[in-house]
């Protein structure tokens, strides 16, 4: 997948190794799992691909790979009040 085109219509580039355009996800319990001398390619494997907009701030998470489709989250808008 050399690139992606976000809802916002921007082209996100993903031909670039290492991707800035691109995170790894783990849950917490499964990294657990790791732990000494660890199999970089095992712990790929077990982390979900997110796909981040540089526009929009839109992620996109691939939790079975690109040939499904992903979880999308946008950033509400307004203010973040830290005590609510």
């Amino acid at each position: 997948m050399p690139k992606y085109i976000c809802k916002c219509g921007n082209i996100i580039n993903l031909s670039d190794i290492p991707s800035p355009n691109q995170l790894l996800l783990i849950e917490d319990r499964d990294y657990d799992k790791y732990f000494g001398d660890i199999d970089a390619e095992k712990l790929h494997h077990d982390m979900s691909l997110v796909v981040r907009c540089v526009n929009c701030k839109r992620l996109y998470i691939f939790e079975n790979g690109y040939s499904k489709e992903p979880i999308v989250y946008q950033i509400e808008k307004g203010k973040w009040n830290k005590n609510d």
